[in-house]
C-alpha cells in the first residue's frame, strides 16, 4: 500500500516551525495523506519540564479540536524529544501522557570531524536505546549533513562504527523501538535519507523490519517531501504510531 503518512513534522509549536497546524492539514489534505504526525521540539536544555508539560497541554488540546474539524484525516500528537538519555525524569514525565509517539533524537553537535567525536556520536545514541521510553529513533546518522561518517579510509574503525550500529538496532528490538526513514536528506544535502541505504540494509541484517518515515518539515512545502521516494526505495514493514502502538501501513 501507499505510504500516505508523514511522521515527522514542526509545527510553530516548535521553537523553528514556521507554520500552524491548520496549515500543515489542509495542505495534507492536498497532498492526499491520511495521516500525519506532528513532532515538536522537546529541548530541555532549553525550557523547563514544567514550560513543556504547560505548552504541551496546547498543542494538544488544539489538536482534538482540529481532529474534530478534520475527521478524514488521523492526527497524531507527538514530540520529539532531544537527547532523552539525559532527562530521565523528564521523559518519564511525557511517558504518563496523552501522547501517541515520542521519537528520540540524537541533537547534540559534533566539535569536529574527528574519528573520537563521530563514534561518540554513536555511543549518545546507544545510550538513547538503552534507556527506552520512545517510540521511534530519529534520523540515525544526522551527522552526514556536516561530516563524513564513512570511514572508508580506515576498515578498522568502519567495523567499530558497524558493531555499534548492530548494538544499536539490538535495543531496537529489545526496546520495542523503531528506526524512522528521515526524507530530510534529500532535501538538505541530496543524500540518500537518514540513515543510509548502507545503514538500512545493516538494520535489515540484524533484523529490522518496522520503519517510520517522516519529512523533518518545517515548512508547508517541505511536508512528505521525498517520502514516496523513501516508500518506493526501501522494502520494510512501514507504519506509524497511535496511543503508542504501531500501526503498519504495508499491510492494509
Amino acid at each position: 500500500m501507499k505510504y500516505l503518512a508523514d511522521t515527522h513534522m514542526h509545527s510553530i509549536y516548535s521553537y523553528d516551525g514556521q507554520m500552524t497546524l491548520e496549515e500543515m492539514i489542509n495542505y495534507g489534505i492536498s497532498l492526499g495523506l491520511e495521516y500525519m504526525a506532528f513532532t515538536e521540539h522537546l529541548e530541555f536544555s532549553q525550557i523547563s519540564l514544567k514550560q513543556a508539560l504547560n505548552r504541551y497541554a496546547i498543542y494538544s488540546e488544539e489538536i482534538d479540536k482540529l481532529q474534530e474539524q478534520y475527521p478524514n484525516m488521523t492526527l497524531i500528537k507527538g514530540v520529539e524529544f532531544s537527547n532523552p538519555e539525559n532527562y530521565p525524569h523528564e521523559l518519564e514525565e511525557f511517558n504518563k501522557l496523552d501522547i501517541d509517539y515520542i521519537i528520540g533524537s540524537n541533537h547534540i553537535s559534533l566539535k569536529d570531524n574527528s574519528e573520537s567525536e563521530i563514534l561518540k556520536y554513536y555511543m549518545n545514541i546507544l545510550n538513547m536505546v538503552k534507556q527506552g521510553g520512545i517510540d521511534s529513533l530519529g534520523h540515525l546518522d544526522y551527522l552526514r549533513r556536516k561530516h563524513d561518517d564513512s570511514f572508508s579510509h580506515d576498515e578498522r574503525l568502519k567495523r567499530i562504527r558497524d558493531d555499534l550500529l548492530r548494538e544499536i538496532f539490538s535495543y531496537l528490538s529489545i526496546n520495542n523501538i523503531t528506526l524512522e526513514i528521515n526524507s530530510s536528506a534529500v532535501r538538505r544535502k541530496n543524500l540518500d535519507s537518514f540513515p543510509s541505504k548502507e545503514k538500512l540494509d545493516l538494520y535489515k541484517s540484524c533484523g529490522g523490519t518496522n520503519v517510520t518515515i517522516g519529512s523533518d518539515a518545517h515548512r508547508l512545502n517541505e511536508i512528505y517531501d521525498a517520502i514516496p521516494q523513501m516508500d518506493e526505495s526501501y522494502d520494510f514493514n512501514k507504519g506509524l504510531y497511535l496511543k503508542r502502538k504501531f500501526i503498519s501501513l504495508s499491510e492494509k
